[in-house]
């Protein structure tokens, strides 16, 4: 049995905070996500200490090994995951609860590194953030390590006399991995245990040193110092990834571990009283913290947290509560109960009832809506040769009529776009946009047909609408547009513009969306190369984003708030500061170009730091920055002013 070192509980304290205080809100410390790599050092010191001596004293059973391993992680990960199960369907929003229940097998079975790469992407991406056990990717790369790092030590012994060398062999090749690929295959690498080993295994390199001789020594107590200098110095160096700043907090955690003790001034303070305690806690708090965080960021809105901080200060007492009952009562009985193996097939057993339940009929993840069904047009006036697929039941298009595209359109992107004839005149308006100009695709062709102008439509969701007009013949293809396709695309438009010697084009985008330069050249040259033809531009501004919406069904996720119809406008309270900066570009250019009217959607429904949602029984979204059919049909009149002023 080792020596208990309280300072290492302390090291424990500073790893945990900084993640916590990262998931919290990354300005309060950017590379706070860094604790992670200070965890894998204590884990890689202390495990291998004590597999080392046992297989050195021919005690070692993989087994055993594998259950004490069993013993210390599952109990507490499976209360953390049931409780959460249990409970939050009473609080989410439920069309998202699928999301969750993706999440549980991977984070029980110790894959979610692979799942949260896969299935994710990026670590500080959208979807990573909305998942609630993201944070055990970790488990899994450190468990994933003690697989098969046992039988590396038994090998290493039965072919050496030493343990350090072969560790630091095995440290230096995963750290020249993780060098060469931490710029190139960023992600990759944050995720994946081969460029995390080098931190696990520099700490079990480090248990194989003699760290007696060097305490109480003079020299010796500055050391615990510029290790904790150095993992303060990654903490607030980080950038928003994973980088070369990683070798900091891990040099730095290595240094306390071998230098520091409670003699010395770093040791009094790690081995403190209230750095003990949370260090003990750790790992319950670091199980408990990101779902709690996760569920007030799904109910910042529906609650109306207004004070982040009073927001931050109740995470961190019911994380501590939580963490504190469950060290206690799961954690401490766990490991040394006989019968937790038993108990861990069983929890497993319940979340996969669970799981079948909530995935089953008998659970209905709808709400009862007093709001007016809504008719969705984003795949009718959609002109993408391959059209975005629409997975079935997939939430967002709950209770949704969506008509499909006419199959005459189906190469409308090369031809003369989705055109309506009036009168057998060609057509005179013509619209092009990104999903934004699918949304007001019906509304736009409507209001022309209305005043008897044929308009054409080139809209496509998921695909800019803007390309090189300068060189035709060089295209980009994307994801739904070969290069040959985008060629034609963009032949077509031009085409069309000089044979139908169109009056006005009207384009509709999510203007946040432009902001390389390639966006910003071929939108300018376009407009100057439709300013020599003397041709009127309409460009309508994006309307306020409903952030807490996401990609949510809006009808069903106003329903969840209790937000109901009334006479006139439901409005709600958001930041638009993004969307107003977005927009004033299209005012600049307006000022410095003639023939750009730009029609303000955006004043119209976002007034006194107030979004209109719902008007009467019509929710006026249909997710997070798409107005629904509702919402653009309230500016049809406007629109119809516009065009009959300057088609004419």
């Amino acid at each position: 049995m080792t020596n208990y070192r309280p300072e290492i509980d302390g090291l424990r304290t500073i790893a945990v905070i900084a993640v916590i205080l990262f998931h919290l809100n990354p300005n309060f410390l950017i590379g706070g996500y860094y604790g992670v790599d200070v965890f894998f050092v204590i884990s890689g010191y202390l495990i291998t200490e004590i597999l080392t001596k046992d297989i050195r004293d021919g005690n070692f059973k993989i087994l055993k090994f594998w259950i004490k391993r069993v013993k210390r992680i599952v109990p507490l990960l499976l209360t953390v995951i049931i409780t959460t199960l249990v409970f939050l369907p009473f609080f989410i929003f439920l069309p998202t609860f699928n999301n969750l229940l993706k999440d549980i097998i991977p984070a029980i079975f110790s894959y979610f590194n692979f799942h949260a790469y896969f299935d994710f992407g990026d670590y500080w991406g959208d979807k990573a953030d909305k998942s609630f056990f993201i944070h055990t990717w970790s488990l899994s790369v450190e468990e994933q390590f003690y697989v098969f790092y046992p039988f590396i030590l038994i090998i290493i012994n039965k072919f050496s006399k030493s343990f350090l060398k072969p560790l630091l062999l095995i440290t230096l090749i995963s750290f020249g991995l993780f060098l060469y690929f931490v710029n190139i295959k960023t992600q990759f690498t944050f995720y994946m245990l081969p460029f995390r080993i080098w931190e696990l295994s520099i700490g079990g390199a480090l248990s194989c040193l003699p760290i007696t001789s060097n305490r109480n020594k003079t020299y010796s107590s500055l050391f615990p110092i510029l290790g904790l200098t150095l993992i303060f110095t990654g903490y607030f160096l980080a950038s928003k990834s994973i980088s070369h700043i990683a070798i900091l907090p891990v040099f730095g955690s290595c240094i306390i571990i071998y230098f520091c003790s409670k003699n010395d001034i770093t040791g009094k303070l790690l081995s403190s009283s209230i750095f003990v305690h949370l260090g003990k806690l750790s790992y319950s708090l670091y199980l408990w913290h990101w779902p709690i965080i996760a569920l007030f960021k799904n109910l910042e809105f529906k609650y109306i947290v207004n004070n982040k901080i009073y927001s931050c200060l109740i995470i961190i007492l019911i994380t501590y509560i939580l963490s504190f009952l469950s060290f206690k009562l799961i954690e401490t009985k766990a490991r040394n109960y006989d019968k937790t193996p038993k108990l861990v097939l069983l929890g497993i057993g319940l979340c996969i009832i669970l799981i079948t339940f909530y995935k089953s009929s008998y659970f209905n993840i709808y709400y009862n809506s007093q709001y007016n069904q809504e008719t969705s047009y984003s795949r009718y006036y959609d002109i993408s040769p391959k059209q975005t697929v629409i997975q079935k039941d997939n939430p967002i298009f709950y209770n949704i009529i969506m008509p499909k595209r006419l199959e005459s359109n189906n190469v409308a992107y090369k031809e003369q776009g989705i055109v309506k004839i009036v009168n057998n005149k060609y057509p005179q308006v013509l619209i092009l946009g990104d999903s934004h100009g699918v949304m007001w695709a019906k509304v736009l062709q409507e209001a022309s047909e209305e005043l008897k102008i044929s308009s054409s439509i080139y809209t496509t969701n998921a695909v800019k609408p803007f390309f090189n007009i300068t060189d035709l013949d060089n295209q980009e293809s994307n994801l739904y547009f070969t290069k040959k396709e985008r060629i034609d695309y963009a032949k077509s438009i031009v085409r069309n513009i000089n044979r139908w010697k169109i009056k006005m084009v009207i384009m509709c985008c999510r203007w946040q969306n432009y902001s390389s330069n390639t966006d910003k050249i071929n939108f300018e040259e376009l407009i100057i190369y439709l300013k020599e033809r003397n041709i009127k531009i309409v460009l309508i501004n994006q309307p306020p984003v409903i952030g807490f919406l996401d990609d949510c069904n809006a009808v069903q996720f106003i329903s969840y708030l209790k937000i109901n119809p009334k006479k006139g406008f439901n409005s709600i309270s958001i930041n638009q500061e993004k969307v107003i900066k977005s927009n004033r570009l299209l005012t600049k250019l307006s000022n410095k170009y003639s023939n750009i009217i730009v029609f303000d959607v955006f004043s119209k429904l976002y007034i006194n730091n107030l979004a209109k949602i719902t008007y009467n029984k019509d929710v006026l979204y249909f997710d997070d920055d798409h107005l629904s059919s509702s919402g653009t049909e309230l500016f049809k009149k406007d629109i119809k002013n516009i065009i009959k002023k300057y088609v004419n």
